[in-house]
């Protein structure tokens, strides 16, 4: 997998809420896996929305419950994006 988004959204999780690399698989899940709680997803979200430019409703969020769905969520949504300013 390893794509640029991967790569941004690892870091992010690695300097927002001190995880090592070697955690941030694509199947990584993040309760279960990466024991992060709500302040942590709230906190990812943020990121997500600041350092990705992507918009992430309450929904969604609640049902991206892993690295690789992340990444698959913010490009499908720069993908949307790029198609409707074409």
């Amino acid at each position: 997998m390893n794509s640029t988004t991967e790569q941004r959204l690892i870091d992010v999780m690695v300097d927002r809420l001190g995880l090592q690399p070697e955690e941030l698989t694509p199947t990584a899940r993040f309760k279960d896996d990466l024991g992060l709680d709500s302040l942590d997803m709230v906190e990812l979200v943020s990121a997500l929305e600041d350092e990705l430019g992507v918009t992430v409703t309450d929904e969604v969020a609640s049902a991206l419950t892993s690295l690789g769905e992340v990444v698959a969520y913010v490009d499908s949504q720069r993908a949307a994006t790029t198609e409707s300013a074409a």
